[in-house]
């Protein structure tokens, strides 16, 4: 349905993808991951003609869409766009949102246009709202009807640039359940995303983009469970890791809690496993931080999710302390019993480097 071949991009000289090439097939669902600035958002865009490629070709449905004649107004018909930010036109109400393209663009009749939205609406589950404002969705909704506006134009193949990114974690899965619909369905989909288990559990096939190009591509269980090259092996590794640097003058402990929650809930983090993180922080990381009182003292917070995500890796590393920190007196009685109740595992062992490290199993 799309075959892409020597796509290449540039921005004043500096190059962000060369030699791109791939098809998507009608029915599949494409996934596009990879670290910031690799060129995810912009090889969609190109897609879709946002951008104009440098050198290559895009053929929809045989057609290319590069050509100097190609009829752009009608090939971007075939392609439905969700951005991270929604778009919504925020003086329109949502049924307005929703008609004004059908009738504008494709001449569709005011009737017809609102009885295809109250359809799509209720496809994504936001039918109740028809007459609400943007201001008055929350970010989750705003995403869903944005979806909806999409679908209005009847494409063949949905785009998705990140559309999960810009939304708080406890709004995410009601519009991944939304994609998840349509791609049961049977529409062609291409998604960027930073969400890897939503990517390993929807995607017909993958695409890791590094070293300006595709560097691996296979299906979400080669490229995703199981990596054959180094670089898509450590962004894995990445992915699934939280680090911060924290300090005695700056730690807050709520927002750093607060944050690890956000990266964990993507992982299917459980309550019990969020307690022991705030316990963890609270009872022996503060702690041992305000202990000195020259200010000197220093850690770094790790989270990492296992492959199976129902299991979760903390490690404290304390660069400045000279002795055990869980032998420490400053962790009362009471603190350790409430953290060993809630990690399966807790120990302290120093690192090759020769720096105390507390590893806690949730």
């Amino acid at each position: 349905m799309i075959k892409v071949r020597g796509l290449s991009k540039s921005y004043d000289g500096n190059l962000i993808f060369e030699n791109v090439n791939f098809d998507i097939t009608k029915g599949s669902t494409t996934v596009i991951i990879g670290g910031s600035g690799c060129g995810k958002s912009t090889l969609l865009r190109c897609i879709n003609r946002l951008e104009t490629p440098d050198a290559g070709s895009i053929e929809i449905d045989g057609e290319n869409i590069l050509a100097p004649d190609a009829n752009l107004d009608q090939i971007r018909r075939k392609l439905g766009m969700v951005y991270q930010s929604f778009n919504l036109f925020s003086h329109l109400n949502v049924m307005e949102n929703m008609i004004l393209a059908p009738m504008k663009v494709s001449g569709m009749s005011q009737s017809e246009a609102i009885r295809q939205a109250e359809e799509l609406l209720a496809l994504v589950g936001m039918e109740n709202r028809r007459y609400h404002m943007p201001n008055q969705l929350s970010g989750g909704q705003k995403q869903r009807v944005a979806i909806a506006r999409a679908l209005a134009m009847k494409p063949e193949v949905m785009l998705f640039d990140e559309p999960t990114s810009a939304l708080d974690p406890t709004m995410v899965d009601e519009v991944e359940s939304v994609i998840r619909r349509l791609v049961d369905a049977g529409m062609t989909s291409i998604i960027v995303t930073h969400e890897m288990r939503f990517a390993k559990n929807i995607a017909s096939n993958v695409m890791f983009m590094a070293e300006q190009g595709i560097y691996e591509h296979g299906t979400a269980e080669e490229v995703i469970g199981h990596p054959s090259k180094e670089l898509t092996r450590r962004f894995m590794y990445r992915a699934r890791m939280f680090e911060r640097n924290v300090t005695k003058d700056d730690i807050d402990i709520y927002s750093l809690c607060s944050e690890i929650r956000q990266f964990a809930l993507s992982f299917g983090l459980t309550a019990r496993q969020s307690r022991g993180i705030e316990y963890l922080c609270d009872e022996l990381l503060l702690p041992l931080l305000r202990s000195d009182k020259n200010g000197g003292h220093h850690a770094v917070v790790q989270v990492i999710a296992g492959e199976n995500t129902a299991d979760y890796q903390v490690i404290l590393q304390f660069p400045t302390l000279a002795a055990d920190p869980l032998e420490s007196d400053i962790m009362d009685e009471m603190g350790r019993k409430i953290v060993s109740a809630f990690t399966k595992s807790l120990k302290s062992e120093k690192n090759a480097e020769g720096l105390w490290e507390v590893h806690a199993e949730l």
